[in-house]
């Protein structure tokens, strides 16, 4: 029972990870501000896979980055 538990967590985990991958260059890509919170929420076993829902639904809405002009 405990290593159908283990593989379970390692599969999910394995599934998380190039998606928190892809919304973090994606969320790079629109210029979202702080992007990496989008990758750290997708991480998060178990509650990934909300954060993957709400970034899908919500991903032309949430905050941009301010062009402050300065290069």
């Amino acid at each position: 029972m405990v290593d159908a538990g283990i593989t379970l967590f390692y599969g999910v985990l394995a599934l998380q990870l190039p998606i928190g991958v892809l919304m973090f260059f994606d969320a790079k890509r629109l210029k979202l501000k702080n992007p990496e919170k989008y990758w750290l929420g997708v991480v998060i076993p178990a509650v990934g896979f909300v954060v993957v829902l709400y970034y899908l639904s919500e991903r032309k809405n949430l905050p941009k980055e301010e062009a402050d002009g300065t290069t």
